[in-house]
């Protein structure tokens, strides 16, 4: 009986802790987004809102962001150079960013999903552009929808061997507890895994401070955590299964990758997909990393006009 007595306060204190951390993280939440609002629009497709940054006109060019990620893995300048050219669409992926999370997502999921959103906003035969995990999206939605595609750019492609790309405590993602845990774990406790898990991609180069900053606001919320998990833990199945399908892929393709990408392995992955595509071309990024698009942003619009031309 004395230790029930004995039991009490310290269950009260940790009552306390945890109302004051769920109180804490829900603060925060709302201070990262109103810091960094969305700047899109918005598309309706299966029940689930797709927020996405639309500019120029012509052919369109679709640009998918990496895990973890949002619509600002590709710089405004960036895009702002492509519309120059092209109608240029950028997405968060079902649970980044300002996008709503269905219940099942897997790679191929969210093919289904962007290409029903292209057809609702009456986008016809885009060129898909994936940088790292995307491309398992951009390779389900070629293989799915082959006629529907003009090209494909890949940058630091995650297409045979996920390697360390997948988060830590990937394994649990789908899992009742951690969706529970992470209500009240402060969020600038999970930002310092992610932000190792980011340095590490950005190597031998830094990440941007803007960049940096909204990242540690949009990332650390529960509900983008729980999709990066997820995606890391549903990619090398995704994988595993349309690998022996790659060659079913006719379209033009060009496969970019830094030849100081320490974060996958090039020759596990782009290498790999370049010789199974009779109509791919692999370009090598001196002095690079993983996090191309950050860091090397005039390859991204060097490529895209490239496959331009090809189609």
């Amino acid at each position: 009986m004395l230790w029930l007595i004995l039991m009490i306060p310290l269950l009260g204190t940790l009552i306390v802790v945890a109302i004051a951390c769920q109180w804490y993280t829900n603060q925060a939440i709302r201070q990262a987004e109103a810091y960094f609002p969305p700047q899109g629009k918005y598309v309706k497709v299966a029940g689930v809102r797709l927020h996405y940054v639309c500019k120029g006109s012509g052919q369109a060019v679709v640009l998918l962001h990496g895990n973890p990620g949002f619509l600002q893995d590709y710089p405004p300048e960036t895009i702002d150079r492509i519309a120059q050219k092209y109608s240029v669409y950028a997405f968060d992926l079902p649970g980044y960013g300002y996008s709503d999370r269905p219940d099942l997502v897997t790679p191929q999921v969210q093919a289904q999903l962007l290409r029903n959103a292209l057809q609702k906003l009456g986008i016809d035969r885009p060129i898909l552009v994936a940088y790292s995990a995307s491309s398992a999206i951009a390779l389900a939605y070629a293989l799915r929808y082959p006629d529907e595609v003009a090209g494909i750019v890949f940058f630091s492609a995650i297409t045979y061997k996920v390697d360390q790309a997948l988060l830590p405590l990937a394994r649990f993602a789908q899992s009742s507890f951690l969706e529970t845990l992470l209500k009240f774990i402060p969020p600038v406790l999970v930002g310092y895994i992610l932000f190792t898990y980011l340095k590490k991609a950005f190597l031998p180069k830094s990440a941007n401070a803007d960049y940096l900053k909204a990242a540690q606001a949009l990332w650390t919320r529960p509900i983008q955590i729980q999709a990066s998990l997820e995606d890391s833990k549903n990619l090398q199945t995704a994988l595993d299964e349309m690998k022996k399908r790659y060659s079913e892929i006719n379209v033009p393709v060009l496969i970019v990758v830094g030849d100081a990408d320490n974060f996958i392995s090039a020759k596990e992955n782009s290498y790999r997909l370049r010789d199974r595509l009779s109509h791919s071309q692999l370009v090598i990024v001196s002095n690079t990393g993983h996090a191309i698009p950050q860091s090397q942003p005039q390859e991204v619009v060097k490529a895209i006009y490239i496959i331009g031309k090809q189609i």
